[in-house]
């Protein structure tokens, strides 16, 4: 068996560098080795692009089959001819975790067959030469990523001035206005990343709090509220004209929110800010059209900002919630007994 091998540490984290190398509908942006690779990226499915070493090697028409896909570790493709014993090749890439957020990355590829051997004195040479180019622009690109600034919530970095409690949070009319008064103070106030919850315009996360349900009431121009959806268990209460979300309530009385009543409390008019304590559903951003290259940077703010990143709820809310559905459960079977 032939081998060339290639390596480079870069300055950005695995999952980071893995999005890169994942993400084949972006590689003709910066990978001017394989620029034209489509498909999907799953084990057993082929993909299909081009080799362009440069000169003097033309450029050669590739299909190569996913062979193995380890999530922020391996990646790992197949090519062959139909006879194997002629060309066999395994490209990989092994991605190592290094401190202070690096990666060493492995690249290179096996080869064994007739046609291999053949072919080595190019291979070794113009080959490496191209695996060596697309390094450096791998980790161009995942460096430049990484300090790509992403606009969290207004309010991150803004200095904590109470819980909201006898405010007015007030939509963004500049006629009419909806005015909801909130009477007891806030808790859980935290950042959330998921595709339903309200943001303002341009910020990744949106921001919620809660409050005792019956806290949050109507205070003027009721009129212009609207159900969102009326088939979630948390009903989320808009603005019809300016679309900001005002309330949102749960109806369910098995729900492990019910009790409840949500707000966002940058909406408040006074400018009263509570303690952001987390931020929750972070891979959900995602869900709604953020690159998964942009993720690590952002839980990189996010720390830097002092606040706890999470891909649900807080563990102090996820150990409530799974504790109500104990109790659910045991009072459903208390009652069929």
């Amino acid at each position: 068996m032939l081998v060339l091998e290639t390596e480079i540490t870069i300055d950005a984290p695995p999952q980071l560098v893995w999005s890169v190398l994942d993400d084949l509908n972006h590689y003709s942006e910066w990978n001017e080795v394989l620029p034209e690779l489509k498909g999907r990226t799953t084990v057993g499915e082929p993909v299909k692009g081009i080799l362009r070493q440069g000169a003097p090697v033309p450029d050669i028409p590739i299909a190569p089959t996913i062979l193995r896909i380890v999530g922020a570790r391996e990646l790992r493709w197949l090519s062959q001819a139909p006879d194997p014993k002629a060309f066999y090749a395994e490209h990989y890439f092994f991605l190592q975790p290094l401190d202070g957020g690096r990666t060493h990355v492995v690249h290179g590829e096996s080869f064994s067959g007739t046609v291999a051997e053949e072919r080595w004195s190019s291979i070794s040479v113009n080959l490496k030469r191209a695996y060596e180019k697309l390094n450096s622009a791998l980790k161009a690109r995942a460096e430049s990523l990484r300090d790509t600034a992403v606009n969290l919530h207004p309010a991150v970095g803004v200095q904590a001035t109470g819980r909201l409690g006898g405010v007015v949070l007030r939509c963004y009319c500049a006629d009419q206005p909806v005015e909801m008064e909130v009477s007891e103070p806030v808790s859980h106030n935290h950042l959330c990343g998921c595709s339903k919850c309200w943001k303002p315009q341009g910020a990744s996360f949106a921001q919620i709090a809660v409050a005792p349900a019956g806290s949050v009431r109507e205070h003027a121009n009721a009129s212009k509220l609207e159900c969102v959806d009326a088939d979630q268990k948390i009903q989320r209460y808009r603005c019809k004209a300016c679309r900001t979300h005002m309330v949102g309530r749960v109806r369910d009385r098995d729900h492990h929110f019910y009790g409840l009543d949500f707000v966002h409390p940058e909406l408040a008019a006074n400018g009263e800010q509570p303690v952001i304590e987390f931020a929750a559903f972070v891979s959900s951003l995602m869900e709604t059209g953020m690159s998964p290259s942009l993720t690590s940077g952002i839980r990189t703010r996010l720390k830097e900002a002092g606040i706890p990143a999470y891909d649900a709820f807080s563990p102090e809310l996820m150990d409530i919630i799974a504790w109500h559905k104990v109790k659910i459960q045991n009072a459903r079977q208390e009652a069929a007994a």
